[in-house]
C-alpha cells in the first residue's frame, strides 16, 4: 500500500533528526491517518483534516491546515498545492472562506461549512513556502485571484471603526473568529464593537503584501495593494505598540489601559512589520524572560505573570503552531540565538510526551508537566485533544534547529 506521507517519514529517519525521532515518526503517521477521502465531497483531493483525535473530527481547513502545510511543504510541495486547492474550493462567491468544514453527517453526505465566521488569514504563508521550495509560480497562479476576492470581502465586512480591521470576537465573543477561543480580551473589555484588533489588522497586512508581490510576479502590477500594506504597517507600529510594555496590543485595549501580553498580539513581529528596536524589546523583555514566556515548555499563549494566565488552551497552553510563528519572527530580525533557545525546549518536551503518552497533543503544559493536566476550555472536564495534527508543525521547528 502506498503511503502519502512517505517523504515525511523518510525525513524523520535522517541522522540530524535522531533526538526527536519518536516524535517525528509519530507525527508523520498522524498526518497519514488525518487524510479524509469523502465520496460525498466534491473537493478535488483527499482532505488533510485536523486529526483523528479532534473532538469534532473529521474537520478540514481553519488555520490549523496552514501549519500542516508549512510543516510538510519542504518535502511534499505538490501535496501542499493540492490542499491549497481544496481550501479554495470552499471559497464563496463573495470572497469569504468559511471558518471550518465539518463532516457531521457521515462520509456519504455533503460537508457542512462553518459559515458564520471566517478564520485567521495566514494561508498566503503556505503559498509563499511552496514558491520558495519549488522556485515556480504555480501556487501564486492558483491563489492570486482568490486572494484578491478575499481582500475585497475583508474590506467590505471587517473594517474597524476608525482604522484597522477586526474579528467578530469583538462583537460576539463566541464566534471565536480570531481562532482564539475564549480570548481574554473578550472578558477584560466588556463593551462590544468593531474595534481595531492587532491580529486582524496584521493579517490584512499579510494579504495586501502577498497580493502586491504576487501581482507583480504575475505581471499584473501591485494594484494599489502595496500602498495599503504600507499604511497598515505604519498603523501597527505606531498605534498597536506600547513603549511601556515593549509589546504589541490591540489598539482599543491600549486606549482603555488594558495591556496584557499574549502571543496573539505578536503578528506584527511574526511578519516583520515591527521595527528592529520593537522586535528586540519583545524578544529580550518578554519571549526570553522566564517569568513571562520562556517557560520549561515555551511559549505559553498568555504570559505567566498576567492575571488572565490559566493552565488551559489559549490562556496559557503552549501551542507548537504559535511558537513556530514566533520562531519565524526571531529569524526575520536576525535573532537566531532566541529561535534556537526556544526551539530546543519545544522539541525536547514534544519528544518526551510522544514517548510517555504515545500521542501528539493539541497543546502542551508550559511548565513541562503532562498535557493531560491542562484544561481545554472553561468546561472542567475538557482536556487537550490527543492525536491532533493541526497545531503541531514539529518538523518545521526541527528544521530550524538543524539549520542553526
Amino acid at each position: 500500500m502506498s503511503i502519502t506521507f512517505a517523504p515525511l517519514l523518510a525525513e524523520a529517519e535522517q541522522p540530524e533528526f535522531a533526538p526527536w525521532r519518536n516524535l517525528l515518526r509519530a507525527l508523520a503517521l498522524l498526518h497519514e491517518s488525518s487524510l479524509y477521502r469523502v465520496p460525498g465531497c466534491k473537493a478535488p483531493y483527499p482532505l488533510e483534516t485536523l486529526g483523528p483525535g479532534y473532538y469534532f473530527s473529521p474537520a478540514f481547513s481553519h488555520w490549523d491546515l496552514i501549519y500542516c502545510l508549512l510543516d510538510f511543504c519542504p518535502v511534499m510541495p505538490e501535496h501542499t498545492l493540492q490542499q491549497l486547492e481544496n481550501m479554495l474550493f470552499f471559497q464563496q462567491p463573495d470572497g469569504s472562506l468559511p471558518g471550518a468544514i465539518f463532516f457531521r453527517n457521515g462520509p456519504l453526505e455533503s460537508p457542512e461549512p462553518y459559515w458564520y465566521s471566517t478564520f485567521p488569514a495566514v494561508w498566503p504563508m503556505a503559498a509563499d513556502e511552496y514558491t520558495r521550495v519549488t522556485g515556480t509560480n504555480k501556487a501564486i497562479e492558483l491563489c492570486y485571484e482568490p486572494l484578491c476576492r478575499q481582500i475585497s470581502w475583508y474590506e467590505a465586512n471587517r473594517k474597524a471603526d476608525g482604522f484597522g480591521f477586526f474579528y467578530t470576537d469583538t462583537l460576539e465573543p463566541k464566534t471565536w473568529e480570531s481562532g482564539v477561543d475564549e480570548s481574554p480580551r473578550c472578558e477584560l473589555f466588556q463593551e462590544r464593537g468593531k474595534f481595531p484588533c492587532c491580529d486582524a489588522t496584521s493579517h490584512l497586512w499579510l494579504l495586501y503584501d502577498a497580493a502586491a508581490r504576487w501581482g507583480t510576479a504575475l505581471g499584473k502590477g501591485d494594484k494599489g495593494y502595496a500602498a495599503k500594506r504600507d499604511e497598515l504597517g505604519v498603523l501597527l507600529r505606531e498605534k498597536f505598540f506600547s513603549d511601556e510594555t515593549g509589546f504589541f496590543h490591540d489598539a482599543y485595549l491600549l486606549e482603555h489601559g488594558i495591556k496584557f501580553r499574549t502571543l496573539n498580539a505578536l503578528w506584527p513581529f511574526v511578519f516583520g512589520i515591527a521595527s528592529k528596536e520593537q522586535a528586540d524589546r519583545i524578544i529580550d523583555g518578554s519571549l526570553l524572560d522566564p517569568s513571562r514566556f520562556f517557560t520549561e515548555h515555551p511559549l505559553p499563549y498568555v504570559a505567566v505573570d498576567e492575571p488572565c494566565f490559566e493552565l488551559r488552551m489559549w490562556r496559557g497552553g503552549a501551542f507548537t503552531s504559535a511558537t513556530l510563528m514566533i520562531l519565524l519572527g526571531c529569524l526575520k530580525y536576525g535573532r537566531q540565538d532566541a529561535a534556537v533557545k526556544i526551539a530546543e525546549r519545544v522539541m525536547h518536551y514534544g519528544e518526551i510526551y510522544a514517548k510517555r503518552t504515545m500521542a501528539i497533543w493539541e497543546f502542551y503544559h508550559p511548565f513541562g508537566q503532562s498535557p493531560r493536566s491542562m484544561g481545554r476550555k472553561s468546561s472542567p472536564w475538557l482536556m487537550p485533544c490527543s492525536q491532533y495534527v493541526g497545531h503541531n508543525p514539529f518538523f518545521a521547528v526541527a528544521r530550524i534547529l538543524t539549520q542553526y
